[in-house]
């Protein structure tokens, strides 16, 4: 806010197209014009952004300002478009990193971690050859380092307890962001383990061993939230159980039918209904766990569950991201459902968001 106060800049601009487009998400009579303001807005945002990018003395409004500038596209679903501000975000950081505070590159690795993670989860294990999976050079890993340089700027002397700490914007905390995406990655090399048959069965042993772990690290990982905030720790529950079914579907194979998979998964959304109901307050809600409830829904009983969950933030929560990620959710039952794929195949619903271009931000 200070940066706001003391000049006309993008930051200022990015400010007004959100509240502008807020107001007019609201239902508001001026609906319309307040959409057209909005966009006017944005494109100013991101005219001064440009004209500022060669300044050091501007380097954290623009990164505040990319992390905003993500925040409009993702909330007006604008699908793909807000990974283009992630990437300017990173490469803003990279150039100018003596120039950003510490609290600005922490700002921007929550924001931008949490939804690369997430969006990672909705990808098959084949999405990058076996050299990306694997090379520290890879533009995943490149990404997730120089976010975790943003981070590394932030730890004090503690950081196990400062990893622990459940993010009041995010529901969870960043050790378990961590410990999603080694998820992801282990699911990969064995994708590509799994081309060659000398290769898949000397390492089987060896990736069902290091699939359980993660799964027994999920289950005793123990989150910090601040006293009596109730929410939070419930939040933080959901992105536990979420995570053990995730791991579940995408490396060890559970079939859909499972009685166990069933059982977590009425687990996850009793857990889910604590944070997502008529009477809690407008906040921010575990998308990403309601999103996989989604994809392990089996049964009829729980198929409804999530989408009457859908409904309950669409009401209280009209934002456009919503819509999509409830309209991807149908597409994956109505595709199971009327193309008879067998239950046991678990990445079917990775398969159609790719084989659609959706580029899901479940936030």
């Amino acid at each position: 806010m200070p940066i706001v106060y003391a000049r006309r800049g993008p930051l200022l601009y990015t400010i007004l197209a959100l509240s502008a487009a807020e107001m007019a998400s609201s239902g508001n009579s001026f609906s319309d014009r307040l959409m057209k303001k909005a966009s006017t807005y944005y494109d100013s945002a991101v005219n001064e952004l440009h004209l500022s990018l060669a300044n050091s003395n501007d380097a954290e409004e623009n990164i505040l300002t990319c992390v905003l500038l993500s925040s409009f596209e993702i909330s007006n679903g604008q699908h793909s478009a807000w990974l283009q501000h992630l990437n300017g975000a990173v490469a803003i950081h990279n150039h100018f990193a003596p120039f950003i505070s510490q609290a600005c590159a922490l700002f921007a690795y929550q924001y931008f971690g949490f939804r690369w993670i997430l969006l990672e989860t909705t990808m098959p294990p084949g999405t990058y050859p076996l050299e990306e999976v694997t090379s520290a050079t890879s533009m995943t890993a490149q990404l997730l380092q120089n976010m975790s340089t943003m981070l590394q700027q932030t730890i004090d002397t503690v950081p196990t307890v400062a990893m622990q700490n459940i993010d009041n914007k995010l529901g969870c905390s960043l050790e378990y962001l961590q410990l999603v995406n080694r998820i992801s990655t282990l699911s990969a090399l064995r994708y590509h383990c799994q081309a060659d048959e000398i290769v898949a069965e000397e390492t089987s042993d060896l990736y069902s061993v290091t699939a359980l772990a993660f799964d027994d690290a999920l289950r005793d990982m123990v989150f910090v939230a601040r006293a009596n905030d109730y929410y939070l720790e419930h939040s933080s529950r959901c992105f536990k159980l979420a995570g053990r079914v995730y791991l579940r579907l995408i490396c060890l194979d559970a079939s859909l039918t499972a009685l166990a998979l069933i059982d977590m998964q009425t687990d996850l959304l009793q857990a889910l209904r604590l944070v997502i109901n008529e009477d809690q307050q407008r906040r921010a809600f575990p998308m990403w766990p309601l999103f996989i409830a989604g994809c392990a829904s089996f049964q009829d009983e729980h198929r409804k569950t999530v989408l009457d969950m859908f409904r309950t933030l669409e009401r209280k929560w009209p934002i456009s991201n919503i819509s999509i990620v409830r309209n991807v959710t149908t597409q994956i039952w109505q595709s199971r459902d009327l193309n008879g794929v067998d239950c046991s195949q678990r990445h079917d619903w990775q398969t159609l968001i790719t084989t659609f271009g959706w580029k899901l931000a479940l936030s």
